[in-house]
């Protein structure tokens, strides 16, 4: 396995912007691993792992490292091509959390609809606000918070850092056995 491998085709560069194929080749850079192991490991089923495994492969982004005899038909073992890849700028046609966006505001918005009653727009003396209005009866198992605020350059700082914590601090609870929540922090200069 390499080191480092600077991607220059477009085509390659695009399979990092697809999560399923980013998440198997970064699966991948760990070490080898079996279809059922990297089904396993990726959480995708065989069947849509076979298809974007080939992709990945004709790509050349992945390989298949070795072949383990069993009756029937061998267990091929699979590994990335490097240990770390860098995609230029220029190739990148969707940043790579743009699907993850999508998908966050779709799982928010149907969360939502099932519980708004409808928004309460006021303001509080400082600035106008809009808040929602959900049934307090309806179970919501999700959370979006929005503030517009003004900040100097050390608390947006302070801020960057406490958001990374706290995103660090939940990552080491990831357990697979649990239900998947989407996490998204963001702050934003206007």
């Amino acid at each position: 396995m390499r080191e480092h491998m600077h991607v220059t085709e477009r085509a390659a560069a695009a399979a990092f912007a697809s999560p399923r194929q980013r998440r198997i080749v970064q699966t991948l850079m760990a070490g080898d691993m079996s279809m059922s192991e990297l089904a396993s490991a990726t959480q995708l089923p065989l069947s849509l792992l076979h298809y974007h495994v080939s992709q990945c492969m004709r790509l050349g982004l992945i390989q298949i490292t070795r072949e383990q005899p069993r009756s029937g038909r061998a267990v091929k073992f699979y590994r990335a091509v490097a240990k770390s890849f860098f995609v230029a700028a220029e190739l990148v046609d969707e940043m790579p959390g743009t699907a993850f966006t999508r998908k966050l505001r779709d799982l928010l918005d149907q969360n939502l609809n099932r519980s708004l009653q409808g928004i309460c727009f006021r303001h509080d003396g400082v600035r106008p606000r809009a808040d929602l209005v959900t049934d307090p009866d309806q179970q919501n198992e999700a959370v979006e918070l929005w503030l517009d605020v003004g900040l100097t350059g050390a608390d947006a700082a302070r801020l960057r850092q406490e958001l990374q914590a706290l995103m660090d601090r939940f990552r080491m609870c990831d357990n697979a056995a649990n239900p998947r929540y989407l996490l998204h922090m963001a702050a934003v200069k206007l």
